[in-house]
């Protein structure tokens, strides 16, 4: 059997310091995960908004694409500007025709602006008039239109 050492007899083994490095242990774990979970969260904002701003200028450009092809069809019923919400987005396109002067061409530019949802959130917070903000989505379609009617020119066998 041992015998305690005369010095140490009557002592104590020193639990509070050892609690005392646990919580200084478990409050610095608690820290990292917090840190972690902050930057996670971020990184998950941003590629949401990252996914909505895609969302919309592939919404644009369907919108765009399809105003050109209305113009370059010759069809009298396209309209020059237009505005429509789809999906939460206010889209204003407008349309411009131009003849080039010594050629039988037209010149067409079909142009299509948005504002996005956190740039909404922004402006607000910044700016007394939101509703005056700029959009913060453009995108602009050129494209050239003959206007040589499609029966000249054709020759019969």
């Amino acid at each position: 059997m041992t015998h305690p050492h005369p010095r140490h007899a009557g002592q104590r083994p020193r639990k509070t310091s050892l609690q005392g490095m646990a919580l200084i242990e478990a409050l610095v774990a608690s820290a990292i995960l917090g840190i972690g979970l902050a930057g996670a969260t971020r990184l998950t904002l941003q590629t949401l908004q990252i996914a909505s701003d895609t969302r919309q200028h592939t919404v644009a450009q369907s919108l765009g694409a399809h105003a050109m092809e209305c113009h370059q069809s010759g069809r009298a019923d396209c309209g020059m500007q237009e505005v429509m919400t789809l999906q939460g987005t206010r889209y204003t396109i407008q349309s411009q025709w131009q003849a080039r002067a010594g050629v039988a061409l037209s010149d067409i530019e079909v142009r299509v602006q948005w504002q996005s949802l956190g740039a909404v959130k922004k402006s607000a917070t910044l700016s007394p008039h939101p509703e005056t903000a700029s959009p913060t989505g453009q995108l602009v379609l050129h494209s050239s239109r003959d206007e040589v009617p499609a029966w000249l020119g054709v020759s019969l066998p």
